[in-house]
C-alpha cells in the first residue's frame, strides 16, 4: 500500500464541500476503511483553524478529531524548514514545506487540486483527488 500526503486544499474541499469535495471525501472514506494510508502535516491544521474561523469553534474541534483519527498528522520539523531554505525561492513556499513533510514521512505520492504549485521541486508524483481515485479504482496505483 502506497502511503499518500494530502495537501491542505484537500482537507478544506472535503470540510467544506467545495468544488472538489466528493473526490476529497471518497479519499478520506478509503482512508477510514483503511484502504490507503495517508497523512498530513500539522501545518495544514493551523491554516484550516483560519480559514475555518467562521465555523463554531466546538465544530473545528469536531472537523479536526474526525479528520486525525482517519489520517496522520505528521510534523514540520526544523530539518524541513532548512531543507526548504536550501532549495532556494519559489513560488509558494508554504507547498515547498508540504512537499518536504511528505517525504520525511515517506509518503509516495502528493494528492494536490493545486499541482502545479508544486510542479517546480517535486520529485515524486502529484496527482489531483479527480486523477488519484481514477488511478486507484484502475489498478495503476498500489
Amino acid at each position: 500500500m502506497k502511503r499518500v500526503f494530502l495537501d491542505t486544499n484537500i482537507l478544506m474541499d472535503a470540510v467544506e464541500f467545495r468544488k472538489f469535495g466528493a473526490e476529497a471525501n471518497a479519499i478520506l472514506d478509503l482512508c477510514r476503511a483503511g484502504e490507503i494510508e495517508a497523512c498530513a502535516a500539522t501545518m495544514s491544521f493551523a491554516t484550516m483553524s483560519y480559514l475555518l474561523r467562521h465555523h463554531p469553534k466546538e465544530e473545528i474541534h469536531e472537523i479536526f478529531q474526525d479528520l486525525s483519527d482517519a489520517i496522520e498528522v505528521v510534523s514540520v520539523d526544523t530539518s524541513q524548514f532548512i531543507q526548504a531554505m536550501l532549495y532556494g525561492p519559489v513560488g509558494d513556499f508554504e507547498d515547498l514545506l508540504q512537499y518536504r513533510c511528505a517525504i520525511a514521512a515517506g509518503c509516495e505520492i502528493i494528492i494536490t487540486n493545486d499541482i502545479d504549485d508544486f510542479q517546480e521541486f517535486c520529485q515524486i508524483p502529484c496527482l489531483s483527488a479527480r486523477d488519484f481515485l481514477f488511478a486507484l479504482k484502475n489498478s495503476q496505483i498500489m
